[in-house]
């Protein structure tokens, strides 16, 4: 009997996952609802725009690949500016979002168009660890971006045995 062979690549993943989600749907379902499929709209454009690909998503996470470090920065760093326009323009709270970012290059399983293992579930710790509106990276996507982008960077260090040293950078 063969065997089939597990088809892994190096990818870089961005995990996002909206602040307080269940708080919010608890307290306005439908109004919920409407901004998260706003601010779908919006990442979906730009993960696209970046040459990325949205390859999971669960209720308010979306998971994301790019095949380059500096264009899921770019990214995450462009959709945490427009979701702060937005909520700047919008008087009703309830119509307000934030996010959480986290960014990892690491290794994956494919498997048909969904991906698995360590570099996913290291992008999703990552995005626990973040500032609500923040983003917070793998140390191997900081040392690819760092000198290729104008963000400034602020080192969290060593985030536990199961995180690398993790770098968050906030937008200024």
């Amino acid at each position: 009997m063969a065997e089939s062979k597990v088809e892994r690549k190096l990818t870089v993943i961005l995990a996002t996952d909206v602040v307080g989600y269940s708080t919010k749907i608890e307290e306005n379902e439908e109004q919920t609802l409407q901004t998260l499929k706003a601010c779908r709209a919006i990442i979906d454009g730009l993960i696209s725009e970046h040459h990325g690909r949205v390859f999971n998503t669960a209720g308010d996470s979306v998971l994301a690949e790019f095949p380059s470090a500096v264009e899921a920065v770019l990214c995450a760093s462009e959709f945490q500016k427009t979701v702060k326009e937005r909520n700047a323009s919008e008087d009703d709270e309830s119509q307000k979002m934030e996010f959480r970012i986290g960014i990892n290059m690491g290794d994956v399983v494919v498997e048909e168009d969904n991906l698995y293992g360590e570099g996913v579930n290291v992008a999703s710790r990552l995005e626990a660890l973040a500032q609500p509106g923040g983003i917070c990276l793998s140390k191997n996507v900081y040392e690819i971006v760092s000198n290729k982008t104008s963000f400034n960077f602020h080192d969290l260090g060593e985030q536990g045995s199961r995180t690398p040293t993790c770098t968050r950078w906030t937008l200024h």
